[in-house]
């Protein structure tokens, strides 16, 4: 009955926090630790099943890892591997380093100067994730990267969380390592080879939609459980189950079942946050506090940059793939109990670490949120993080001086392919300007003028050759990207027509005044087709469901037909 109570009050209070925080403009994840910081010690002390309400929170987690494994597109995932384990690979051992030099100029001994240092050194999954799936970025570029160097700093913080674990001596700490890389390669193939058969059960389990949510969730728990009996954390395993199911033709079904639990669970994960968070006032150093705090959210982000500019990213995707990475990690609170349960760690020491990742995990929340904002008022001061001849930089931009009059098209996902078609049966002259690699690959291969660019970046909009076009129209959301882009074309090209979406009534009156020909709401949009399709029906006879589903399955594997 406690348990009950407790969650019915962790909801309330949530609740009504998430209310302020959302007048203000927030994301909810700060309102969920604000909750838990009011029920935990430093407030009402209300929470006294906290040990089961955090083994409630782990499932959240499992389901939003899982759910992420479900979605990714391996084959599009391996574009960017290598690349997201340099990032990934010299981010933790530059952060590092720095961190723990830090750490040793305020006086803190070598322990504490170690667990500082791997505190701030990784970046939280579950932020991340929850933050760009809010935001429809998983598929992005940056999102991809972001993902990738993810992956790769969980796998190091679980190496790191074994090795604090051994003893201390040389070949405990080799035979630990090497005992890991083995059972995770072991893991992965037991995977790869029990993949068909898992398919074919998971047919047969397809014909009841309750029994595939289940099968489901009890697959994914499955495999996160062998994961934690190897001491890979519940999170790898989760993760892993959700990639070898990602080739199943009904994922987006389970996908769709499990997110609504999810939600549910992933709450509880940062009302813990809060609960957890103790701090004793008259022993805490406020000074080291902020110089952690500015080093993770900074200092962290432009490393991260520094070292994606030597890669030869452009300067927006490193400044959005930082900006995602710069907080503590989940793994970062468990390697600070473990300090505390093994005396390493004093109260006072934890607290500080601790303080420093609730700070940063709401700092980055809000940064995250505004990312494009942000990007649009410090864009041009970002050059020097831009490397001219990089890899990604050579993306190449062959527009014949003869095509004029032409049509460009930004954005070529979901509601640029109907735009695409039509204009195509129309006979005009397209070029399409995706941030999706993976779209400007496919539309290549059929034949379809595009370019990989990045529509916030002015230098690349001049090599467009925008004067010479008609019409412009952007199906992105961004309000900042379009109002660029408008003052641009109408700086540059008077005559040419532009359509743009916007995501509000407000925004879409700031674009008529900046000049755009025509505004669309998406939410208009639907209702008015809705509106349409009832008119026409006039004895509203029941739609074919499975014709349109085999149309769908057909747009979802042609972008075209020609």
């Amino acid at each position: 009955m406690e348990l009950i109570i407790d969650l019915g009050i962790i909801f309330v209070i949530a609740s009504i926090f998430g209310l302020i925080i959302r007048q203000l403009g927030l994301p909810l994840i700060i309102a969920y630790i604000m909750a838990g910081v009011l029920l935990g010690d430093n407030a009402l002390k209300i929470v006294t099943d906290r040990q089961i309400i955090e083994n409630l929170s782990t499932l959240g987690i499992v389901l939003m890892l899982f759910i992420v494994g479900l979605e990714l597109d391996w084959k599009k995932a391996r574009d960017f591997a290598r690349s997201a384990t340099v990032i990934g690979i010299g981010q933790i051992i530059i952060t590092g380093i720095v961190g723990y030099f830090i750490a040793n100029y305020f006086g803190f001994s070598s322990r504490l100067a170690l667990y500082t240092s791997l505190t701030l050194t990784f970046s939280s999954t579950v932020i991340v994730i929850k933050l760009l799936s809010d935001k429809r970025d998983l598929n992005s570029l940056y999102g991809r990267i972001s993902l990738g160097v993810l992956l790769i700093q969980d796998i190091v913080a679980i190496l790191a969380l074994i090795l604090l674990q051994t003893t201390h001596s040389e070949f405990d700490y080799a035979y630990s390592l090497a005992l890991a890389v083995i059972k995770l390669g072991a893991l992965c193939i037991m995977l790869y080879f029990s993949q068909k058969i898992v398919q074919k059960i998971f047919k047969s389990m397809a014909e009841s939609s309750e029994l595939l949510l289940i099968s489901s969730i009890g697959w994914a728990f499955l495999i996160a459980l062998i994961s934690y009996q190897l001491n890979f954390g519940l999170e790898i395993g989760a993760f892993l189950a959700g990639i070898f199911l990602a080739t199943l033709p009904y994922r987006l079904e389970i996908t769709a079942k499990i997110k609504s639990i999810r939600d549910f669970f992933v709450t509880l994960f940062f009302v813990t946050l809060g609960l957890n968070f103790s701090l004793d006032f008259e022993s805490f150093n406020f000074s080291h506090a902020s110089a952690l705090i500015v080093f993770v959210i900074l200092g962290q982000t432009i490393i991260t940059m520094i070292i994606m500019g030597f890669l030869g990213f452009r300067k927006r995707t490193s400044f959005q793939t930082a900006l995602a990475l710069s907080q503590v990690s989940e793994f970062s609170f468990i390697i600070i109990s473990l300090g505390l349960l093994k005396g390493d760690l004093s109260q006072p020491e934890a607290s500080l670490l601790m303080f420093v990742g609730i700070a940063t995990i709401i700092i980055s929340t809000i940064l995250i949120e505004n990312t494009d904002a942000i990007y649009y008022h410090i864009g041009k001061y970002l050059k020097i993080f831009e490397k001219k001849s990089g890899t990604l930089q050579n993306d190449s931009i062959n527009i014949p001086s003869d095509f004029s009059n032409h049509i460009v098209i930004f954005g070529a996902d979901h509601i640029g392919k109907r735009i695409l078609a039509s204009l195509f049966r129309q006979k005009q002259k397209i070029l399409v300007v995706d941030f999706n690699p993976a779209v400007i690959k496919e539309l290549q291969e059929n034949e379809i003028p595009a370019v990989y660019g990045d529509m916030g970046d002015p230098e690349f909009i001049v090599a467009l050759g925008l004067e010479r076009c008609q019409l412009v129209i952007s199906t992105t959301h961004d309000f900042y990207d379009n109002m660029r882009l408008v003052k641009k074309i109408n700086f540059i090209n008077r005559n040419c027509k532009i359509y743009v979406l916007a995501n509000n009534p407000e925004e879409a009156i700031e674009f008529y005044r900046a000049g755009v020909e025509r505004v669309v709401l998406p939410s208009n949009l639907t209702g008015d087709m809705i509106s349409e399709l009832i008119g026409k029906s006039s004895h509203y006879q029941r739609f074919n469901i499975q014709k349109h589903i085999k149309e769908l399955k057909i747009q979802s594997k042609k972008i075209i037909a020609k």
